[in-house]
């Protein structure tokens, strides 16, 4: 018993349903097209790059493939490998699956334990084929974030997320503060703190590996996100994303 509850202490971003961070995500990192950098006031510098990046704009690719692959992979490490083109088009049948789709048959990856492994191992058939990223900056719902976000809407989005997450269901999210932030996550677990107050636990693309948290304050009815190197930290609009074809 004293085992168990030594282990129940110890931090934890493993998700209920079996989702953890260092196993059902991508081993790269999406990448910016410009050079970020926060300074030691907080204010956030652009700059251009002196070496184009090599996997970049794929913060939605990147998260809708972690939903999809979650949801409708199954991993078998002792299945012998199959050639590039194989696994070329095994990615293509996952990515083509909407990730709102309620598919219970999962296709599956030979080869590999697990999606960290599988994207270790071979990342380039990964990237270059779990999609384009030019569509996902054209989605339909994008023109929200220069719109104006109600603090009801966020209240609602806040309960929304608590409450898909307690019933077992990864969620993608777009956060943006139009014009400096416009980002895709996945939330996989929630945190009940003081006055109603919520931290959700985040899969960010540009960070593998690496947990991020945003807070929900209760009295405001808003979201802060955490300090990144492409976000000096603060106030943020949160809006849900690949639950329907226009959102």
């Amino acid at each position: 018993m004293k085992l168990l509850a030594l282990l129940m202490l110890l931090p934890s971003f493993a998700f209920a349903r079996s989702f953890d961070l260092r196993r059902d995500t991508f081993a790269f990192a999406n990448e910016t097209v410009f050079q970020y950098g926060v300074d030691e006031r907080g204010s956030l510098h652009i700059s251009a790059r002196e070496t184009p990046p090599r996997y970049a704009h794929r913060c939605f690719v990147m998260s809708r493939a972690v939903l999809q692959f979650w949801q409708f992979a199954r991993f078998e490490p002792k299945q012998p490998r199959v050639s590039w083109e194989e696994y070329a088009c095994i990615i293509h049948r996952i990515a083509r699956i909407p990730a709102w789709s309620q598919r219970t048959e999962q296709v599956v990856v030979p080869g590999f334990r697990d999606l960290r492994h599988f994207s270790e191992t071979m990342p380039g058939v990964l990237q270059e084929n779990l999609g384009a990223w030019l569509p996902s900056y054209l989605r339909v719902g994008n023109y929200r974030m220069a719109m104006g976000h109600p603090r009801a809407g966020q209240a609602a989005a806040a309960r929304w997320l608590e409450q898909s997450l307690g019933e077992g269901k990864l969620r993608a999210i777009y956060i943006a503060r139009f014009p400096h932030l416009n980002h895709c996550l996945v939330a996989f677990r929630s945190e009940r703190r003081t006055g109603g107050d919520v931290r959700f636990w985040l899969y960010d693309p540009n960070y593998p590996g690496e947990p991020a948290w945003l807070d929900y304050h209760a009295a405001e009815r808003s979201f802060d996100f955490q300090p990144r190197w492409y976000f000096p930290g603060g106030r943020v609009n949160v809006m849900r994303v690949y639950i329907s074809p226009f959102h």
